[in-house]
This record gives structure tokens, C-alpha cells and sequence, in this order.
């Protein structure tokens, strides 16, 4: 889940296909669905669980289309391929991100389904919400495989989604010239996702799903979507569940944030774009070379990273936390937590090359980025936006973590900031208006580095019971894996997570109970974690939405 150092420093000021579909010659031992737009002909996979990739759910975003909303697909009978991920959205390659090498492309609006069989109807849906930074990402990745979860919950169907992101689906035009035909290029990556649960609200069906009992669920900017959804109107009515794991509604951007990043000038800078009619005249791959290549400064608008646009016109409320306290969703079943060492994950990020790939030398110059990054321009960063008495509760929330050196400290701080006490406090506004609400804390520590701890990511292997994919997890505990998948594929169930004789207690504004997922493997309840870590931070959520 690559995210780039704007990013970070956004998070931190918060306090941070062409499908390629051709008619093809069916074989007889292949599954094929019938949906609106097409006979889908997929998989049948060694596992016995049937595949279908690249299923695209909306008219590709090409030609008259780019940076327009997405329309629904065009009606039709004709029999395709569905053996193959569509493209990722346009994205520089990146060592983190497995599905930046597969092709990418503007025509990157598809999605894969997986299932045990199409003659058993009425199956919970698990629909997944990449991560990424809002710039990286797409289902090609292999962790984000839907077969194990299949395999080891034969009455569910998964479905993987991708989306256009960057500046393709999250890029301010209102001020280009010609930029008034093009309102939504603020958060089309938003619609795009509304447009992908449209269509299996009405294609899920012939999978053996249940259009009626669908589960969103995504990671990091992913679940930030799902956070983002849940306080939209507009998204009423598309999913009954919703888990959100280590991304929440901080993850928006003002009208203002999007002057601030400067990714449309950078855009018509590097393109010598004058208006609207000049950005729809570049080829795509005149449009992939400026995007996603550095200049002679070091500089690559790929690196600048927007957020989805909250109010001024957007689905997206323009607070959405009070959305949610508002009852936005109410009658959703949300889930929603983080993980203990979050930030340790950007230890990886530091560099060019994967820690795994590197000498000791390497492993040591990105801690020592790393360290600087943290302990010099964090603080910056916060001296510039609290009080006196602001950073003295700072100060104090600083030796309060247990933790002894400075670095570790700091990265706690932003644990809390950026991420868990965002999630607290969606769990909390969905919890207030009397949503069904639960909440984990995930502890199990990676053993790739000793230093990357429970770090962000981690907590995916064991979802989705990937066990082989352990880039972020390490070594995978399979106990650990059939607990937590079976908890969250209960959730999708039932809208209960209670699994394997574990009792998950809900989430209220006055016990905030939480399950600890321990790094000795164990799930036990606890109310209100980290308490005064808590009380210490919480004043600080007016940095949070700019």
C-alpha cells in the first residue's frame, strides 16, 4: 500500500481495462454468468472455487469520458472473457505495490468475483476496497485474492473492485478553463466505487450472491472508502455491512487542500495544457509519460496525492463525522479498527528498494530517514499548527506511550493521530446516532524486521486467509487467520463478528469496547484501550477535516 511522503505529510497536518474483454470460444468445463452487460465466462481454479476476472462494471473512462462520472454499462449478449485482471489504474510501478506491474490503463474500471458454485443462491457478498494513497493500488495484487476466503467459507462470494485513482479520479479541474463540464473529477473515485456496488446490486445474483446482504470492506485508503460511504447519503441503500480498517473520514480533502497540493497546476506545467479541450486532447500515453516520470528536479505529479473532495458540491458531507451522528447508514452493521504500529510500515516506504531486497547498510540508511523524518519534521510540522498548550499535552502524551526511544514515541504519536483515534471517533458517531457498531485493536507483530511491529497492512493476510502473502505480515499464524477470517465472514453474515466460540461485545459511546487481537495470538475484550493516550489526543480532532 505505497503512500507517498504527501501523504504522510497530509496525515500528519490532520494531526496523514482495459478490461481486456474479447468474444471468445467457450469450453464446456467453464463457469459462465449471465449479467446485464455481457455472458461472463471465468474460472473453475484448481481449489474448486470459480473465478471471474475483469468484469468490467461500468463504460470504460476513455475518450469523452475521462474525468467524467462513471456511466453504467451498455446492455448486451455477447459472451467474453473473464480469466484476466483488467488494467490498474495509471500508477507508477513500486515495490510495494504488486498490482502497479500489472498493465495499467484509463480503462481500468472492472472487477473479479469469486465463488464456490452458481446454483446456490442467497450467499453473503464480501465486496473489497483496495488501499493504495488514493494513487497506488488495484485488485491484480495477489493478497487481495478472494479464492482462500472461498475456500475456507464456501457459502460466501467475494468481490475485489478497482477504481480509478490519482490524479484520473481525484483531481480538482473546476479552475482549468473549460473545467465546469468536469464537477465530479474531485471524487470520481468515490462514484466509481458507488457505480461498482450498483452493478453487483444487479448482476451478484447469477454468482450466487445476495444482492441484499453485501459487506464493503477495505484497508487504508480502502477503508477510508468504506468510512467515506458509510456518512454518504448517496450510498444509502448499496451495502448492509461495512468494516473499515486503519483508514477513516480524516482521509477527505477541502476545496482548499486541493489548491494546496497543486496537482492540477503541476498537471498543466508538465503537459503545457492551456484548458479543458488541451488535457482531453493528450493521448493516453502522452498522459501516462506526464503523470507518472520524474523532471530533472525530482519532482513526479504521481507523488502528489489527493484525497476525496468532502462538501462544496461532493456526494461526500462536508463534515462527515456529524453525518454519521446524524444517522447517515444507522441501520448498517460498521465495524472498524487499526493496528498497533501503523506507521512502522513507512520504514519500508523510505527507499527505492524493498527492505527484503536491501543489505544491512540499506535497512539501515531507511531507519535512519525514517528516524529524521519523525523526530524532525513531524515536530515541525505540529509546532506549526497547535498551541503552547497544545504541545505540552504533546509532551506529555510522549511519555506516556511506554515506549523509550524518541523515535518509537513519535511514531506512536502518529499511530494515534492519523489513524486510531479517527477510527475511535467513526465508531463513536455511528455508535451515538445507535448504529451497530464494533471495534478491534490488532497487535500481532510482523516478524520480517523486529522493528516493524504490528505495522499498517499487516492485518490483511489474515483476513483474507492468504497465508502466503506475509510482504506485510510475516509469518502467518493459521489459528490466527481462521479466527479473524471466520469473525469477519460472520460479520458479513450476520452483521455480528462472534466466531469460534469468541464473543465480540458491540462498541458504545460509554464502554468503547474493543477486541484486542494480541501479538500471543489471542482475541479478548477490553474497554476504552490506551485510555490516556486517548484523552491526550482527542482534542486534537479539529485537525483532522482542515
Amino acid at each position: 500500500m505505497k503512500k507517498a511522503l504527501s501523504v504522510i505529510l497530509a496525515l500528519i497536518m490532520m494531526l496523514a481495462v482495459s478490461v481486456s474483454i474479447s468474444g471468445c470460444g467457450q469450453q464446456a468445463e467453464d463457469p459462465q454468468v449471465k449479467c446485464e452487460n455481457g455472458i461472463f465466462v471465468g474460472t473453475a481454479e484448481e481449489s474448486g472455487v470459480l473465478s471471474f476476472k475483469g468484469i468490467p462494471y461500468a463504460k470504460q473512462p476513455v475518450g469523452d469520458l475521462r474525468w467524467k462520472a462513471p456511466e453504467a454499462p451498455d446492455a448486451s449478449d455477447e459472451t467474453f472473457d473473464a480469466k484476466e485482471y483488467g488494467n490498474t489504474s495509471i500508477q507508477y510501478e513500486w515495490h510495494s505495490e504488486p498490482a502497479s506491474y500489472n498493465e495499467i490503463g484509463e480503462d481500468c474500471l472492472s472487477l473479479n468475483v469469486w465463488t464456490k458454485d452458481t446454483e446456490t443462491k442467497g450467499k453473503p457478498v464480501m465486496f473489497y476496497i483496495h488501499g493504495g494513497g488514493f494513487s497506488w493500488g488495484g485488485t491484480a495484487d495477489p493478497l487481495y485474492s478472494g479464492e482462500p476466503v472461498v475456500q475456507e467459507n464456501e457459502d460466501i462470494v467475494v468481490v475485489t473492485c478497482n477504481y480509478r485513482v490519482g490524479a484520473m479520479g481525484c483531481i480538482d479541474l473546476t479552475g482549468v478553463e473549460g473545467g465546469e463540464e468536469y464537477p465530479d473529477s474531485r471524487y470520481l473515485c468515490v462514484l466509481d466505487l458507488m457505480q461498482g456496488l450498483k452493478w453487483v446490486k444487479e448482476n451478484i445474483e447469477g454468482f450466487g450472491g445476495d444482492p441484499e446482504n453485501i459487506t464493503i470492506f477495505g484497508e487504508s485508503a480502502g477503508g477510508a472508502f468504506v468510512s467515506i460511504l458509510m456518512a454518504t447519503p448517496a450510498a444509502e441503500g448499496l451495502f448492509q455491512h461495512a468494516i473499515a480498517q486503519s483508514g477513516s473520514l480524516n482521509l477527505t480533502f477541502s476545496a482548499e487542500d486541493f489548491k494546496e497540493a497543486g496537482q492540477t497546476e503541476a498537471l498543466m506545467e508538465k503537459t503545457g495544457a492551456q484548458n479543458m479541450d488541451d488535457l482531453m486532447a493528450l493521448s493516453e500515453e502522452e498522459l501516462i509519460e506526464a503523470y507518472t516520470t520524474y523532471d530533472e528536479e525530482g519532482n513526479c505529479i504521481n507523488d502528489i496525492t489527493n484525497m476525496p473532495l468532502r462538501g462544496d458540491g461532493s456526494v461526500i458531507p462536508e463534515d462527515p463525522y456529524k453525518s454519521l451522528e446524524d444517522g447517515t447508514n444507522m441501520d448498517v452493521d460498521f465495524m472498524t479498527g487499526t493496528n498497533a504500529d501503523e506507521w512502522r510500515y513507512w520504514i519500508n516506504e523510505m527507499g527505492e528498494v524493498e527492505m527484503s531486497e536491501m543489505d544491512e547498510d540499506g535497512i539501515a540508511e531507511n531507519l535512519a530517514i525514517y528516524e529524521d523524518y519523525c523526530m524532525q519534521e513531524k515536530w515541525d510540522i505540529a509546532s506549526s499548527v497547535c498551541t503552547e498548550d497544545e504541545l505540552a499535552d504533546l509532551n506529555k502524551f510522549l511519555e506516556v506511550t511506554g515506549e523509550e526511544k524518541k523515535v518509537w514515541q513519535y511514531t506512536e504519536l502518529a499511530n494515534e493521530t492519523a489513524f486510531r483515534i479517527p477510527s475511535i471517533d467513526t465508531a463513536y458517531a455511528h455508535a451515538k446516532a445507535g448504529g451497530n457498531t464494533y471495534m478491534y485493536y490488532f497487535e500481532k507483530k510482523s516478524d520480517n524486521f523486529d522493528f516493524m511491529g504490528a505495522c499498517h497492512a499487516s492485518e490483511l493476510a489474515y483476513v483474507f486467509h492468504n497465508i502466503e502473502e506475509t510482504i506485510f505480515s510475516g509469518t502467518v499464524d493459521e489459528s490466527l487467520a481462521d479466527s479473524m477470517n471466520h469473525c469477519w465472514t460472520a460479520f458479513a453474515r450476520t452483521g455480528n463478528p462472534s466466531a469460534d466460540g469468541i464473543e465480540w461485545t458491540r462498541y458504545t459511546t460509554e464502554g468503547r469496547e474493543t477486541m484486542i487481537i494480541g501479538d500471543d495470538c489471542s482475541m479478548t475484550m477490553k474497554n476504552d484501550p490506551l485510555s490516556e493516550q486517548r484523552v491526550l489526543i482527542e482534542p486534537f480532532v479539529k485537525y483532522y477535516l482542515k
